[in-house]
């Protein structure tokens, strides 16, 4: 039995357990940003904790050149079966050197940093790592999110050769979302026998307005904090709040 917080039980199975997720909003999201904001044609894109590269293949498949990065190993290997380019990094320290004029950090992902001090970093690494003029676009979920679908449920699913059981608490005190999972695979052994592993993921939730609080005026302007999907302002109501940045001119 194994217990972990990097994917390594999950990946395998990441697609079909969020086989649910509509990726095409985050596609429109961005494509909608693109042609606001890039008249030239379609930039280059740096997705931060893109799992196991569903969004960059999509990506890819409409002529964008992706490279895209995950802290797992496991799911950056999960990408590449999908022939999409991924590099495994924490997104507080990025390795490459290589400047985007674009850079994405979507489905909460960035809910997995534990400090504000933590975004921090996080936004120096974008601004390093951004052409001038670039832009950043990252979601967060929110309290209202975990009250609504995480405060205590009980989920799984049966796909034959494997099997999971979720269970989601929110700790509304220390605001931090817990996800357990408990997976179930036929072993490749004996087949009449299952390997169980599991896996603790916690999410830290923060405020719009704390992050906002965090983010370096001198290095980006705040180009809109949007309620889910639309570009309507973010509400008390906002179940996911997404950002964008842009990089200033350095002086």
């Amino acid at each position: 039995m194994s217990h972990n917080t990097l994917y390594t039980v999950l990946a395998p199975l990441y697609d079909k357990i969020m086989n649910h997720v509509n990726y095409d909003l985050w596609f429109t999201l961005i494509q909608k940003i693109v042609s606001q904001h890039f008249p030239y044609g379609k930039p280059s894109i740096l997705e931060l904790g893109g799992g196991s590269g569903v969004l960059a293949k999509m990506l890819r498949n409409e002529g964008y050149t992706c490279l895209g990065s995950d802290y797992s190993f496991s799911m950056c290997k999960e990408a590449y079966k999908k022939g999409v380019p991924f590099f495994c990094s924490d997104a507080c320290h990025l390795p490459t050197k290589k400047t985007f004029p674009f850079a994405i950090f979507l489905y909460d992902g960035i809910n997995y940093l534990k400090t504000l001090n933590d975004y921090k970093n996080l936004f120096v690494e974008i601004y390093n790592l951004l052409d001038t003029d670039g832009f950043f676009l990252f979601d967060i979920t929110t309290e209202v999110n975990s009250l609504n679908n995480f405060l205590d449920i009980v989920d799984g699913e049966d796909f034959g050769e494997s099997s999971y059981i979720r269970h989601s608490y929110f700790d509304k005190k220390k605001k931090i979302q817990h996800n357990n999972f408990t997976v179930y695979t036929k072993s490749s052994i004996n087949n009449s026998l299952y390997e169980k592993g599991s896996e603790h993921h916690i999410q830290k939730i923060f405020y719009a307005e704390e992050i906002l609080s965090v983010i370096p005026k001198n290095h980006f302007t705040i180009m809109g904090v949007w309620d889910n999907f639309s570009f309507d302002n973010y509400n008390s109501r906002s179940e996911r709040i997404h950002f964008l940045l842009k990089k200033k001119s350095e002086t």
